[in-house]
């Protein structure tokens, strides 16, 4: 999947530009030299940024203005430049050279140096709160030669480690800012945009552009606001000028009601997964029982009913529009009378009972999980719905207090980062292990040619599937709209309003 990150989205604000007056009721000059620009989002990230150690998927919007990644890739899954200029492989894959680029610094003004990747990597790897630690495994160690190459010694080959550093693990923190004791909501990186001592935590993040940026041609914004609202607040937010961009993952009404106001609305061609993760410590240690769920799900009725037809119904744990994704792969229809049979062969004859847990924010995404609700009712499963703030919501999971979570995959700049996320500690309680899917995760791990990786990840997608490791239950196509006099807003996979060509007048 192409990706990052419940209901909330990242809004990429790293290429913004803007350009002439603000939109009504923002009351300052947005050109290069002070212009303001805020987007709303529906969840506040678990009030945590740092992207070594938060895997909420409604963090990544907080994070964005805040950090270059080492790499990026193009919407082809090509390695693009970012932090590093170029990369080389050894010929035995047992080393990958990065070369820097130069005239960077944080954020704090402390220089961005091979030494500070060094860093970066031995605390994602060895503080006991990461969760990009799987992703960093294969590093065995790492070389400094000079400020501006970092050698990194492999224990194994690693096809995906240049995806995983597109993503959060590529994300460079600045080691001085480490020891802040506000760090978790101040976060330090390279990026075009710093916090502001302004912001408020959960409710109105507040971005200046930081001075001493490498591409200052970026910042044609001096201020950003990733402000968080419930989706309801979405409409009004744009129809009251209050706001100037939003990816619509509320009602999908709004793109029709926005429409009708006269505001501009596109498709952002790009989606994502909606779905259930399950805490396999407990009963859905059995596969058979997560089949049985998979099974009582009518997805096409939620597709349909729900989401406007707006979806495609889909098992696989990544978008259809993958290159990971298996065509050839059938999502499974609806069968109660064989979901009630699967939980009698694992010993539930009665059938079983747990809760799971949504975000409060997420109006859309209870709506479809009380749908579900009534369709598991039919084979016997009962599924108690408790909303929860975001930051409530991975430690309710963790805890055992409830046994699945609803929530939103918004997908990362490779397959194997959603993937990775998907079998991190913080989405799978207790270590589950299933064999088959983690054989085929080793073998995806290790593919270092784009033919052998696209033969590989559909082989994981088969064994996700196969073996319900999480419930998928449908994959969301999305709009986004701007307000009146906002152009040259587009939409990007993952899930990023990509502003760099913006202008408000």
């Amino acid at each position: 999947m192409r990706s990052h990150r419940t209901a909330a989205v990242v809004i990429a604000v790293s290429a913004l530009t803007v350009a002439g007056c603000t939109a009504a009721g923002e009351g300052s000059n947005p050109g290069g030299d002070g212009g303001s620009l805020t987007v709303l989002v529906a969840a506040d990230g678990g009030q945590n940024y740092d992207p070594q150690t938060n895997a909420a998927p409604s963090s990544g919007e907080f994070m964005m203005p805040v950090f270059d990644t080492l790499v990026t890739e193009d919407a082809q899954g090509a390695v693009t430049p970012g932090l590093a200029t170029a990369w080389k492989y050894a010929p035995d894959s047992t080393t990958l050279t990065l070369t820097l680029r130069g005239g960077v610094t944080f954020q704090d003004g402390t220089p961005f140096d091979a030494a500070a990747i060094k860093r970066n990597i031995e605390r994602g790897k060895t503080n006991p709160k990461s969760v990009i630690g799987g992703q960093l495994g294969a590093i065995g160690s790492v070389d400094v030669p000079d400020p501006a190459t970092v050698v990194l010694h492999l224990k194994s080959a690693a096809g995906s480690l240049l995806g995983f550093l597109a993503g959060p693990a590529g994300m460079m923190g600045s080691p001085k800012a480490w020891s802040n004791a506000n760090y978790a909501t101040h976060p330090v990186g390279t990026g075009p945009w710093q916090v502001s001592d302004s912001s408020q935590p959960g409710s109105d993040m507040v971005y200046t552009a930081y001075k001493g940026y490498w591409n200052p041609s970026v910042q044609k914004a001096q201020t950003i606001h990733v402000r968080v609202g419930a989706e309801s607040t979405f409409v009004p937010g744009l129809t009251g000028h209050s706001v100037q961009a939003v990816m619509l993952t509320g009602a999908p009404t709004d793109g029709k009601t926005l429409s009708s106001a006269g505001l501009p609305v596109a498709d952002a061609g790009i989606s994502y997964l909606h779905l259930l993760y399950l805490n396999k410590s407990g009963v859905f240690a059995d596969p058979k029982v997560r089949e049985a769920v998979s099974l009582a799900v009518d997805r096409k009725t939620i597709c349909d009913s729900l989401l406007g037809g707006a979806c495609t119904t889909t098992a696989q744990p990544v978008q259809p529009k993958s290159w990971a994704y298996d065509p050839s792969l059938a999502t499974p229809a609806p069968d109660v009378d064989r979901a009630k049979e699967l939980l009698a062969q694992a010993g539930h004859p009665g059938g079983i009972a747990f809760t799971a847990v949504v975000s409060s924010a997420g109006t859309q995404l209870q709506t479809e999980l009380t749908a579900i609700q009534q369709m598991l009712a039919k084979a016997a499963i009962t599924m108690t719905i408790s909303p929860m703030p975001v930051a409530q919501l991975l430690p309710a999971l963790d805890a055992g207090t409830a046994q699945a979570y609803y929530s939103v995959n918004t997908g990362g700049a490779d397959p194997a980062i959603p993937l990775a996320t998907m079998s991190a500690p913080a989405y799978n309680p207790g270590g589950y292990h299933e064999p088959a899917l983690a054989g085929a995760l080793v073998a995806a791990d290790a593919a270092t040619t784009q033919a052998a990786r696209v033969t590989a990840y559909r082989k994981v997608s088969a064994a996700y599937q196969d073996t319900a490791f999480n419930v998928v239950i449908l994959n969301q196509d999305l709009q986004y709209a701007t307000a009146k006099g906002v152009s040259g807003v587009s939409a990007r996979d993952p899930l990023v309003l990509a502003t760099g060509a913006a202008s408000v007048s």
